[in-house]
């Protein structure tokens, strides 16, 4: 979501981008980044910004970069007459290190998410037999079981695969009641991310698809649909392991698979979905939350409650 991809598509859909990085004097060397998008949302044109997993730090340790370029965020956001920024940094929640860097800087934790603040993530060697041998027993088991019931999974970046995937996808929305976008943002995204649609098949009937991104080196699943048809061909667990080899081949160090509920609840139409991911093994990792940054410190806590207002009836965690 730092990514130059992701901010030319909230472009296409209203967003204005900032992105500012740090340097120290004298070296062309990154050392920290942040990718700010920002729309007007309340009136006399005032704005409210949101820095998706941002900023980018080398070091949970870089203070210094890290102050410097929330103070000229808040400069360019104010000439912008943006009254608020939420961020929400892949800072992990747990690290003293992170712990004083939030303090340092001012951020103070909101009282919702936007994104999931937990992940799964499932490590990955640049042989596949060795991260096949990592695998827990029932996802190898279930890998051969769709390898013996004869699925196939092809791999395409087309807008025909997309459609293929969206019709997986509204399937899956539909039977545990996600929140979801028209297809066309799916185009865009896939084209933007330049993303690849995998797609598992059953004698040419599509029965699983997912939208992954190879960014460095993490492999990312960003969406994914299944069909209710053939439980027993086991097509998901075709595609996920494709997936990895896919991202091996690619040079991917670590499988994403975004994100996980705050709590294990049977009742959570989200809890199925998080049992499949824990199958693959590897682990959960936590981050910060959504914080709020300081742009116009004498009226943050007031501009808190009106942006919450303002989203009511968005999709944000709690």
């Amino acid at each position: 979501m730092q990514s130059w991809g992701w901010g030319e598509l909230r472009h296409r859909y209203g967003w204005s981008v900032l992105r500012l990085i740090a340097q120290w004097p004298g070296s062309a060397t990154w050392v920290g980044a942040i990718q700010i998008l920002h729309r007007s949302v309340a009136p006399f044109g005032l704005g409210w910004a949101y820095a998706p997993r941002g900023p980018v730090l080398i070091s949970v340790h870089d203070i210094q970069p890290a102050a410097a370029l929330l103070k000229r965020a808040a400069h360019e956001l104010r000439r912008r007459r943006v009254f608020a920024l939420r961020l929400d940094p892949e800072w992990p929640v747990a690290d003293p290190a992170a712990r004083e860097l939030r303090g340092t800087l001012g951020l103070r934790s909101a009282h919702f998410d936007i994104q999931h603040r937990n992940s799964w993530e499932v490590e990955l060697n640049f042989d596949p037999q060795v991260v096949s041998r990592a695998l827990p027993p029932a996802a190898r088991r279930n890998i051969r079981i769709a390898q013996r019931q004869g699925v196939l999974v092809d791999i395409q970046h087309s807008s025909e695969a997309v459609t293929t995937f969206y019709q997986l996808h509204l399937g899956t929305v539909k039977r545990q009641s996600f929140q979801t976008r028209p297809l066309e943002y799916y185009q865009q995204a896939s084209e933007s991310l330049r993303a690849e649609i995998f797609t598992a098949r059953l004698q040419g009937e599509p029965l699983a698809s997912a939208m992954v991104v190879a960014l460095g080196p993490r492999l990312i699943y960003l969406y994914g649909g299944t069909s209710t048809a053939h439980p027993e061909a086991r097509a998901s667990y075709a595609l996920h392991w494709a997936a990895i080899e896919w991202g091996i081949a690619e040079g991917c160090r670590v499988y994403d698979m975004w994100g996980m509920p705050r709590n294990f609840n049977a009742e959570d139409p989200a809890h199925g979905y998080a049992t499949f991911k824990t199958r693959w093994g590897g682990r959960m990792v936590s981050n910060s939350g959504l914080l709020l940054a300081p742009v116009i410190p004498p009226a943050d806590t007031l501009a808190h409650h009106l942006e919450r207002w303002l989203l009511r009836r968005r999709p944000l965690l709690t």
